[in-house]
């Protein structure tokens, strides 16, 4: 493996598609990826990744998609992210009605 390829290494953990985000966009995957590196949020004993774009809790990281068998779906997300740069998919979250 080149060095460049090294570094746009995927690391399917903390990569994830909002399937909200899916459906708001028109099937469009740039504005429905996240790269979230924080812990997410315990649920009933499960971990939620919420999507900082829309908050909704109905997201699956790559590493889900790969354990299920998706992996031509995988395929085709994992070249949408290699393809842009990350900064894109870094997104803040939204802010919340919480005080």
């Amino acid at each position: 493996m080149s060095i460049i390829g090294h570094l746009k290494r995927i690391n399917r953990k903390h990569w994830f598609i909002c399937h909200a985000c899916l459906m708001q966009t028109n099937h469009d995957p740039v504005r429905s990826l996240f790269f979230q590196d924080t812990p997410g949020e315990d649920f009933l004993g499960r971990m939620m990744f919420p999507c900082p774009r829309c908050a909704s809790s109905n997201t699956r990281s790559f590493q889900q998609l790969k354990e299920e068998g998706s992996d031509q779906a995988l395929f085709g997300l994992e070249q949408v992210v290699r393809k842009h740069s990350r900064h894109i998919f870094e997104v803040k979250p939204v802010k919340s009605g919480k005080v």
